[in-house]
This record gives C-alpha cells, structure tokens and sequence, in this order.
C-alpha cells in the first residue's frame, strides 16, 4: 500500500502542476517538454526515428470505411503515422464473440502485440501476470500537458484505476462523469394543460405520471397516453444512464442494484440483495399497479418509440436526450420536454457514477520502445478533442474504431459543465467566439442560429441544448455513489449469467405484481446460495490484491 501511495503522489504532483501550467481554456496547444531529470527535451507527439509497432484490433462488424480504404489502411492509421513516426502493423483483427475468444488465447499463450487497448478485466488480468510494461516513468517523461490535465480533472481517479501493485501498468481512457445522471424529462405542455407543477420528489413523478395516463393531456379523446415509458432492460440500473431506464426512480430511493457499492459498514457488498433496493421496487410495482408506468415496458425493445409518437409524458434519461426529443417535436412542435433531477426523501440528489476509467492502453512486457503508447495517447487525445488544426481534415463520420488500436474517451471528467460554462460566457460576450477551439465555435454557432430563429432547426437546438438546463442541473449538490467493482472474477464467468437471469426474471415478477414484495427474500437466499456468496469473497479478494 506504501508503494502504491508513492507513487500516486508523484503522479498527483505532476498532474498538480501540470494543471498550473496548461490550463488553455480549450485551446490544448503542447509542443517539446524537458524531462524531470534531465535538461533533454523530448517531444510527446513524435517518436525521434520511424518504427513499427504490432497490435491487435476489434472492429464492429456493422463499422464501415470509404470505398478503398482498409483496416490496415485508411485516414486514422495515415494521420498517426504522420503525426508520431509511428506505424502500426495490425497482426489480426475480430469482432464481438471471435474477438474476445482470440484475445483469450493471446493472453493464455502470451502472444501478444507490442501494444494494443483492452479492458478492465483483461487488464487486471495481465498487470497479475506480469505479461506487460510499467508505464509510470513513461507517463511522468511524455504525457503531454494537455493529456496530464485531463487525468487531473478525474482528481487522479483514473491514474489510480490503472496502477496495479503501486506501478502505472496502462494508460486509461477518462469517462465523463456527466453520463451518469439520470433525468427525468417530464413534458412541461402536459403539466400546463393539467395545471400540474414540476417534480420535487419520487412522490411527484408517480402522482403526475398517473394523471399523464388517465386524464388526456394530449386532448385527443382517446385513452392513449402514458406517465412514465420503460423497456425490456429498464430495471437493471447501468453506469450510464439510458433512456428508458428506472435509474432515477432506484437513486431518488438510495438503491443501486446490479452494483458493487460499499455498506455503512464500508464492506463491499451486492446493491442487488440490499433491504433498499427491496424498497425501490416496491416503489415501482406500486406506480405500476396505480397505472404510472407504461403497463408494457417489460416487452418493449425500443425505448424511444413512444416518445417520439407523442405518447408518453416521462422519461429518464441522460443530458444529451434533446436528440430523441427533436424527434418528438418533429412529430409535434407543441412538445416541450424539462429535465428535473429527482433527490430522495431528504432532499439530496444521488447519482450513480460511471468507473472514471474501464478501458486501458496496455505495453507488451520488454517492448523496446513503451513510451511510443503514451506518444500514440497524446496524438489521439490532441485529435479527438480537435486541439490540432490538421485533425480537422479528418472526416470524423467514419467510425473510430478504425483509430490503429481502437477508440475510447479522453475528455475532462466534468467535460460537459466546463464546456456549458464556456458557452455560457460566449453568449454573454464575456468571451470572443473566435477564442473557442473548434468543438467549441461549432456549439456557439448552433446556439446563436437557434436563438435567431427558435427550434427552426433541430439539430441545432438538439446540438446545444445539453449544454444549457441539463448541464446546469449536473451542477447541483449530489451524493456520488462510485462502483467498487466492474470487472469479472472467475466465479462470475461461470455463474454471472444465470444470477442476472435470477434478478431480471425475479424484479420484473415483483414490479408486474406477478410475485408477493416478499419474493425478494427469497431471491436473496437463492443469489447467495448459487454463487453469489463466493463471487462476493472474490470481489474483496480482486480490491485487496490490487491495493497492495
């Protein structure tokens, strides 16, 4: 733990300063950097001499390229061959199921390429096996200062998800964290044309969810609206919020099921089997009985179809839903989704955050040259934030899984409040447009058209919006509730599936009222019973590990 905890605070120092020295306001600019040992500049963008680095690849098997181009040749692999001096040799690539089956075998055998993207559990997996580089000199040598203050945004939660045994074994992706909120998007039209004032509280959202469906808010004569739109996976409680999930109906009630979270006692438990989550679903099956939620969610595979037909009044789901309520105004202008965040009985709001980092650029053990990973993220990071002029000739609608090792998110973890705050002050004139970086100018140019000629253009207004009232609301006081766990144990690759089946089947039966509340007891002693005590010890033994 002494080790690990050193050289965190070396990294943290870093990022400290870094972040002192770098803050552009969006600009990123970065050029040669002196070591912390030596006067010697080397240059985080480019490698000195030319060389080959081999790798494996995952590419979907919907992703498509421009006509003449290939996965071992397109715009992506030129641009970083250009940029770094680096080519990158693709020794095979898979999709889906055949992908991870190959990649089980390399690690299994130990035939892996000099570099490639993996994640968590194949990460841990490796970092134990002794099968890949420590990267933590790499870092401090030749993270560039725009890499280093997007690591620091994370307060270095990312730098610690990817250091194993006190040594930094990968370079992590950053999620950002605004993804994780869940909204409830309740059609203010509807709440006028009822009289109804906006939600405070879970109580609110069944009360006005029940009069959505009963009292035709849509004034068409017909029974055929509804509160509150579900579907087939609404009650398995994801990382990111979804649109269509119950996630903000569990949070507003202090449950996380289909987690692993800490007790008040600190003990890392199942959120599933927990007396809250009893309670949230019997919250649910409630509003369900009353008519609150849609009486068909169980069956739907497309959340948004009733939405955009104008038949449901509520919804959960992320900040960036103005997309899927364009959609809704298409079909009918009058439509006018808010987002509310819902707290609990004591007024705080709870939010179940994404695992700042699940996805790790890994070094193969003895490779020659391993700071050609961090020189490759740097590049990247440059790009996909669109700090480097020539990454704007790039056509970004071609799939980035086309990227030479695959694609994940680097950005600020708080990305999208730092982006609404800089809209905000270009719109007041506080700042001169033309001191934006590009992903910038383009938000405050669909925000002034829109504000010219109000939704004449949906994608303009679906573009922005985000960053307006949602954004504002991620900025409220909340309770961040952070997964211990999101990797797999080796009970779980066995067991998982059928305890998933267990809890689905089980949560949906109590919530349709097809099983007594008191269902969930049993439910309990059956996880336990069929795996779910032995993958529980697993869990405390994988955080342990990695501690020490």
């Amino acid at each position: 733990m002494k080790k690990k905890n050193a050289i965190i605070s070396l990294v943290a120092m870093s990022l400290l300063l870094s972040a002192c020295t770098s803050n552009d306001g969006g600009t990123g600019k970065s050029g040669e950097q002196a070591t912390a040992d030596t006067n010697v500049k080397v240059d985080p963008f480019k490698m000195p001499n030319p060389i080959e680095v081999t790798t494996f690849k995952s590419v979907s098997a919907g992703a498509k390229l421009p006509a003449g181009d290939t996965v071992e040749s397109n715009q992506y692999m030129k641009y970083v061959k250009d940029k770094t001096n680096i080519s990158f040799k693709i020794l095979w690539y898979a999709s889906g199921q055949d992908y991870d089956q190959k990649m089980k075998l390399a690690l299994a055998s130990n035939d892996l390429p000099d570099m490639m993207m993996v994640n968590e559990q194949m990460f841990l997996s490796l970092a134990e096996a002794g099968q890949i580089e420590d990267l933590s000199k790499v870092y401090e040598k030749y993270a560039s200062p725009l890499t280093k203050e997007l690591y620091a945004s994370t307060n270095n939660k990312a730098i610690e998800k990817a250091t194993f045994k006190g040594k930094l074994m990968g370079i992590p992706n950053i999620s950002v964290q605004a993804d994780a909120a869940s909204m409830a998007w309740v059609r203010k039209d509807w709440l006028d044309k009822l009289g109804l004032q906006p939600p405070k509280s879970i109580d609110d959202i069944a009360l006005i969810a029940k009069a959505f469906a009963e009292k035709d808010p849509d004034g068409n004569g017909k029974a055929d609206t509804m509160g509150i739109a579900g579907y087939e996976n609404a009650l398995m409680v994801p990382n990111k919020a979804q649109r269509g999930d119950f996630k903000g109906i569990f949070q507003a009630l202090g449950a996380y099921p289909s987690q692993w979270i800490k007790d008040s006692s600190g003990k890392t438990v199942y959120a599933s089997i927990l007396p809250e989550t009893k309670q949230a679903l019997g919250k649910l099956r409630d509003m369900y009985a009353a008519g609150a939620i849609d009486k068909e969610f169980a069956l739907r595979k497309d959340p948004n179809e009733n939405i955009i037909a104008g038949k449901a009044g509520i919804f959960f789901g992320p900040w960036w839903s103005g997309g899927l309520v364009s959609d809704a105004i298409k079909n009918n202008p009058k439509v006018d989704f808010v987002p509310y965040l819902i707290p609990d009985a004591k007024g705080t709001v709870n939010t179940l955050m994404l695992p700042v980092s699940n996805t790790f650029i890994v070094v193969k053990k003895g490779m020659k040259n391993p700071e050609a990973a961090m020189i490759y993220a740097n590049t990247f990071i440059a790009a996909q934030r669109k700090v480097d002029p020539d990454a704007l000739k790039l056509d970004f609608t071609v799939s980035a899984e086309y990227w030479p090792i695959g694609n994940a998110t680097y950005d600020y973890a708080d990305a999208v409040e730092r982006k609404a705050d800089l809209l905000k002050k270009a719109l007041s004139n506080q700042i001169k447009p033309e001191e934006l970086n590009s992903e910038m100018k383009e938000l405050y140019n669909k925000a002034v058209r829109d504000k010219a000629n109000p939704k004449a253009d949906l994608k303009d207004w679906s573009g922005y919006y985000g960053y307006t009232v949602p954004a504002d609301l991620l900025k409220q006081n909340q309770n961040k509730v952070f997964s211990e766990y999101s990797a797999t144990t080796k009970t779980m690759e066995r067991k998982w599936a059928n305890l998933q089946k267990l809890e689905k089947e089980t949560f949906f039966k109590i919530v349709m009222g097809e099983q007594p509340l008191d269902t969930f007891e049993k439910f309990v002693a059956d996880w336990k019973a069929q795996g779910g005590d032995e993958i529980t010890k697993e869990v405390a033994d994988e955080i342990a590990k990695s501690k020490k």
